[in-house]
C-alpha cells in the first residue's frame, strides 16, 4: 500500500442538483489545512477543494479523506462510493458524518468524529496500513499545532479564515455543534495562531475568525487582541461572536484596534419565548443597548436571525423587518428554521412528529432541499403552516431589500467594508428576487390552464 492520502472538501449541489464550481469563494473551511499540518511526514499527501478544482479519480494515493461540515455531505457520498469501487480506503470527517454516522458509514471504510490532532492521525494512518481500521474513531478536538495554509490560494479566497479553537461556551438548541460540544470548547495556543497571522500578513490583508464564538473566553481575548495589535498587523477582520459582548467596552475597544471591524452575531429571534425554547442565554429587552455599543466601538454588526421557530406567527415577518431596520443592523443573515440531524430542535421535532421524515437516514438520502434549506419549511410549526412559513421569509426578504437600506446598512468609514457590506446586502436582495420569482412560477404552475369558458372574460 502506498503511503499517501488525498484529502477532499467536496463541492455540492444546488436544487437544480447542478454541482457549484467556481473561481473565488467568500471563505472555505480550514478543515484541509488543518488536517494536511497532521499528516506524518513519512506519508505523501494532497488536498482538493472542488469547488475550485476537479476530483482527480485516478490519484495513487491509498488513503480518501473527506471532509464534510454539512451540506457537502451528499455530494461526499458520491466521491466516496466512486472510490471504494476502485479499491481505495476511505475514511469520512467533519461535523455532519459526526453527527449522521449512520448516513455516512453506508459510504465509507471509517467515520472519524472530533477534530483529530497530529497523535489521532498518527494513529488512524498506522491501523489502516496493519489492516485493522475501525468503523468509527472518536477523537478530542486538537489543534495545537501551526495549520497548513499553502493548500489555500489566498488569490481565491476573499477572507481567509483563521481559528482560535473550537466549540462554544453556550448549548443553544437548534445549533448542531451544541449536540457535539455540549458547552465546551477548547482553545489553541496563541503562539500557533500568531505565527500563522505573520505568514497570512504576507499574503492577505482580510481574515475572518471562523470560531464558533471567538468571546468563549474574555481572557484569552483580550490577550489575543493586544499581542496582534503590539505586532502592528493591518488585517481588517471579523469574528462570529455573542452579543454579550455588547456589556464589555474594554473587549470591543481592543477589538477595533486590533483590526475588528464586523461581528457575526446569532441574535436568532426577537421573541423572548423563543430564545428561552431554544436556551439561549440573552435578553431581547438588552439587545438594542448591546447593538448600540458595538456599533459606537466603530464595529458592524452582522445578526443571524432564524425564522419560522414555535413562538412565531404571521406577524412575526413584519416585527423582524422593523427590529433590523431600526436598531441598525448592517448585514442582516436569515434563514427559515433547519433542524439539522443530530441538534436538539430535530430530536424534539421527531418527538412530536413533526418533522417531514422521521428517519434521519431517510432526512439526509432523500430530502434533497436539505441541501439548500434556508427557505424551505422541513417541519410542522405550532402557530403557521409551512406554507405560511415560507410565504412570511419571502415577505420578510422584501421588507429588507429596497435599495435604500441597503446602502444605509452598508455605510461605514472604510471603502473596503462599505464594499464588503454592500455585496453581501445586495446578494441578500438577489435571493429574494430569485426567491420571489421561483414563487410566482411556482402559484402559475398550481393554477393550472385557463379554462375556455373564461379566457375571454
Amino acid at each position: 500500500m502506498k503511503k499517501k492520502i488525498y484529502f477532499i472538501q467536496p463541492s455540492y449541489r444546488d436544487a437544480d442538483g447542478i454541482l457549484l464550481k467556481g473561481k473565488r469563494l467568500y471563505i472555505v473551511s480550514l478543515a484541509l489545512p488543518a488536517l494536511s499540518a497532521a499528516v506524518p511526514e513519512d506519508w505523501e499527501k494532497d488536498c482538493c477543494y472542488e469547488y475550485f478544482s476537479d476530483v482527480n479519480f485516478d490519484t495513487d494515493a491509498s488513503v480518501i479523506g473527506i471532509s464534510s461540515m454539512g451540506y457537502e455531505i451528499f455530494r461526499g457520498a458520491e466521491i466516496a462510493d466512486i472510490f471504494r469501487a476502485k479499491g481505495k480506503t476511505v475514511i469520512f470527517g467533519g461535523h455532519q458524518p459526526r453527527l449522521s454516522p449512520g448516513f455516512a458509514a453506508e459510504h465509507c471504510d471509517s467515520v472519524i468524529c472530533g477534530n483529530p490532532g497530529k497523535k489521532e492521525i498518527r494513529r488512524i494512518l498506522d491501523d489502516i496500513l496493519a489492516g485493522n481500521l475501525k468503523p468509527q474513531y472518536d477523537c478530542v478536538p486538537d489543534l495545537n499545532y501551526e495549520l497548513d495554509y499553502s493548500v489555500i490560494d489566498p488569490k481565491r479566497i476573499f477572507l481567509m479564515p483563521v481559528v482560535t479553537g473550537v466549540g462554544c461556551k453556550n448549548n443553544c438548541g437548534y445549533c448542531c455543534l451544541a449536540s457535539i460540544f455540549k458547552g465546551k470548547y477548547y482553545l489553541r495556543r496563541q503562539e500557533h495562531l500568531l505565527n500563522e497571522l505573520e505568514y497570512l500578513s504576507k499574503r492577505t490583508h482580510r481574515i475572518a475568525f471562523v470560531d464558533t464564538n471567538i468571546y468563549n473566553n474574555r481572557v484569552y481575548l483580550i490577550s489575543l487582541c493586544k499581542k496582534m495589535t503590539e505586532r502592528k498587523f493591518s488585517f481588517i477582520w471579523g469574528a462570529q461572536c455573542t452579543i454579550d459582548i455588547g456589556d464589555d467596552p474594554e473587549a470591543l475597544s481592543l477589538l477595533r484596534k486590533a483590526g475588528c471591524r464586523v461581528l457575526f452575531i446569532g441574535l436568532e429571534s426577537v421573541e423572548q419565548q423563543n430564545l428561552d425554547y431554544v436556551h439561549k442565554n440573552v435578553l431581547v429587552e438588552k439587545f438594542p443597548e448591546q447593538i448600540k455599543k458595538i456599533n459606537d466601538a466603530g464595529i458592524k454588526i452582522a445578526a443571524f436571525f432564524i425564522y419560522g421557530m414555535d413562538n412565531d406567527t404571521i406577524n412575526t415577518a413584519e416585527e423582524m423587518a422593523d427590529f433590523i431596520n431600526r436598531y441598525d443592523i448592517s448585514l442582516p443573515m436569515i434563514n427559515v428554521l433547519v433542524p439539522t440531524p443530530g441538534s436538539e430542535v430535530y430530536q424534539q421535532l421527531i418527538s412530536e412528529n413533526r418533522l417531514s421524515m422521521q428517519s434521519e437516514v431517510d432526512f439526509l438520502k432523500n430530502n434533497v432541499t436539505y441541501n439548500s434549506s434556508f427557505n424551505i419549511c422541513l417541519y410542522k410549526p405550532l402557530h403557521m403552516s409551512p406554507q405560511e412559513v415560507e410565504d412570511g421569509f419571502i415577505d420578510l426578504l422584501r421588507r429588507l431589500s429596497d435599495y435604500k437600506l441597503l446602502f444605509r446598512r452598508s455605510k461605514s468609514d472604510s471603502i473596503f467594508l462599505s464594499l464588503f457590506l454592500f455585496y453581501m446586502n445586495y446578494l441578500f436582495r438577489r435571493e429574494y428576487l430569485i426567491l420571489r420569482k421561483r414563487r410566482a412560477r411556482k402559484d402559475r404552475s398550481e393554477s393550472g390552464p385557463i379554462r375556455s369558458d373564461v379566457a375571454g372574460q
